[in-house]
């Protein structure tokens, strides 16, 4: 893990949280896309569960300018949104009046802001993945 921390560090679309580094190169894709990218670099959409994961997403996300998915969704059971692994989320940012499934809406993007938002799965946002 220190090599890939060492390895991603000075990346641009890189940011390391405690275990965690979160990795974007700026490609973008619908969801499933972007889940596929993510498990197949051996990793999983990034997905935080506290604050300086999300500032740290966040980061990553502006430096590109562009929407991103996160990993959370509520494909299985709507209203309730669930990590990768399937656990109910712990961290909660969702933007005011978020979220509200408005047309059809169940996976989940952040804003410019770090909010996020509740959004429909078809759409292209920014791939970052977690490791």
């Amino acid at each position: 893990m220190a090599a890939l921390k060492k390895a991603f560090g000075a990346s641009k679309g890189a940011r390391i949280v405690g275990d965690k580094i979160y990795v974007s190169d700026g490609t973008q894709g619908n969801y499933n896309a972007a889940k596929s990218a993510c498990t197949n670099a051996g990793g999983q959409m990034a997905s935080p569960q506290n604050n300086d994961e999300n500032q740290a997403v966040l980061v990553i996300r502006n430096q590109y300018g562009v929407a991103a998915w996160l990993g959370m969704n509520d494909i299985v059971t709507e209203g309730s949104f669930r990590y990768p692994n399937g656990n109910p989320i712990i961290y909660l940012n969702w933007s005011p009046g978020e979220p509200n499934n408005l047309g059809d809406e169940d996976c989940v993007e952040m804003y410019d802001n770090g909010k996020w938002n509740d959004k429909s799965c078809g759409d292209n946002r920014l791939v970052i993945c977690e490791f």
